[in-house]
């Protein structure tokens, strides 16, 4: 599904026009205290930048970022560029300073769409405002390695095609016996039409002694150029995406 001028300029006046904006599906499983629990009053308030650019090659694009493994947190995980709000900044200047600073560039922005919902993000305690522009087409990327592993464009097109039908084929809830929700999806690292699938994540169980116990859960994933986009990315993506075709 192809997304024109006219829907990315709508989107703009659908981000500010003060209704609730649709509640991203992409959720794992061990989401309570990441996605749908509230944030910490003491949580690190940070900023991504969100942004789209026309590639002659691609059409409309998104540029991601993967994160070295060396890193403390979400290493070898594909993120926005962004970061930290320091003292006197506004979301705004936090999340192009961060894009800046990671990917080397200017974001030259054309428009200032406004702000998806933040995203409380529990393993690094941040809570996560996405700022969403559309940005002239960048100079080469010149990516700070210390931050940036690699610079991955992510198609719009191939995101609206992932939300448009993958989503209800692949994600759709049915009811358990015991009243609950459960997402059937087979497991799988890719799909013909690049439709979301489950990838198997683990997390530790800290106590005063150290690791005690590990926690496997599921979460809805979106594969591309061979990286898993899942977690707050992923809620994020969502959310733009069903913005864009309201």
């Amino acid at each position: 599904m192809s997304v024109s001028r006219t829907a990315i300029d709508r989107m703009g006046a659908r981000l500010n026009d003060g209704t609730p904006l649709p509640r991203p599906k992409l959720v794992p499983e061990l989401s309570y205290g990441r996605h749908r629990g509230p944030a910490r009053p003491q949580s690190r308030i940070a900023a991504v930048a969100v942004t789209l650019y026309c590639c002659p090659a691609q059409g409309w694009v998104i540029p991601l970022t993967l994160r070295p493994q060396s890193l403390q947190h979400h290493a070898g995980q594909v993120c926005f560029p962004g970061g930290r709000v320091e003292a006197g900044e506004t979301m705004s200047e936090a999340a192009f300073r961060e894009f800046r600073e990671e990917l080397g560039v200017e974001a030259n922005i054309t428009t200032h769409c406004g702000l998806l919902s933040p995203q409380y993000v529990y393993a690094s305690d941040n809570l996560v405002h996405p700022v969403v522009a559309i940005i002239e087409h960048p100079e080469p990327w010149n990516p700070d390695p210390v931050e940036v592993a690699e610079v991955i464009t992510l198609p719009l097109e191939r995101l609206s095609q992932v939300m448009a039908g993958g989503q209800a084929k692949h994600l759709q809830a049915r009811q358990n016996s015991d009243g609950k929700e459960d997402f059937k999806s087979a497991e799988s690292n890719d799909r013909p039409d690049g439709s979301p699938h489950y990838v198997i994540k683990q997390r530790g169980v800290v106590a005063d002694t150290g690791e005690i116990d590990q926690l496997r859960f599921r979460a809805p994933a979106v594969t591309h150029q061979g990286h898993q986009i899942w977690g707050a990315t992923a809620l994020i993506l969502d959310q733009l995406a069903q913005v864009l075709h309201e």
